[in-house]
Parts: C-alpha cells; structure tokens; sequence
C-alpha cells in the first residue's frame, strides 16, 4: 500500500469516526432530553387549558393566541420539538467544534453532564479529524 493510500485510509477512518460518534451522542442526548421535553409539553396544555376552563368559550382563541406568543417571546427551548434525532445531531455538532451551544441546551442534569463527558471526548477527537484532514490536503 502506498504512503498516500495509507493518509486517504486514515482520513477516511477519522472522518466515520467523527460522524459515529456524532450519530451515538445524537441518540443519547435525545433518549435523555426528549421525554422532559414532551413533559414540559403536556404541563404546559394542562396549565393552558385549565386556563381556557375558566374563560368563555368564545374567548378561547383569542387567549391562546397571546399565551403562545408569551411562550415564544420567552424563548422557551421545549416550544417546538428540539430534540429529535437531526437536531440532536446539529446539537453535538456545535459541541464538538466548540461553536457553542447555539438555540437548543440540555435542561436536565443528566444532559448537561453528559454534554460536559461528550466535550471532552468530542472536542479532541474533531481536531484529530481536522488534522488529519488538513495534513492530507497540505500534501
């Protein structure tokens, strides 16, 4: 096998390395945050409709309205469904290249200490990546 063959092979493994170990953190991150997400979700139905309970039916909609706009203005990161499977990618994507952690967060203990394990693993593992991909294309 040749000398560059064996840089292709290299680059090559470091590339499906990085990208598995992306995949496996993705998974992760959205078994743990997912399920609080959803339940962050429903209290957040039941508070609304024991709310709209307690009003006129005719009011209904324009009182959803405003509490859906409170909601968003907040910034609530569980407005919309944030931890499936790509966006949990993208996630761990802005952790291993240290961009930061970018419209999305763990909110539970477990996220945020798995997110500090993933760093740590991550964050080297992507410069070995980028090293050896920047050595490949120097030569």
């Amino acid at each position: 096998m040749s000398k560059l063959g064996g840089k292709i092979i290299a680059a090559f493994a470091t590339f499906v390395a990085v990208l598995t170990y992306l995949a496996i953190g993705a998974a992760i991150f959205q078994a743990i945050e997912q399920d609080h997400e959803i339940e962050q979700r429903e209290a957040y139905d039941r508070e609304l409709s024991k709310l709209l309970d307690k009003v006129d039916p005719v009011f209904h909609d324009e009182l959803k309205a405003p509490c859906h706009m409170i909601e968003i203005l907040e910034a609530n990161p569980n407005s919309t469904a944030q931890w499936n499977f790509v966006n949990s990618v993208i996630f761990c994507l802005t952790i291993v290249t240290t961009i930061g952690y970018g419209a999305a967060y763990p909110v539970t203990d477990e996220g945020r200490g798995f997110c500090i394990f993933f760093a740590l693993i991550g964050i080297p593992l992507f410069m070995a990546c980028l090293a050896v991909y920047a050595q490949h294309t120097a030569n």
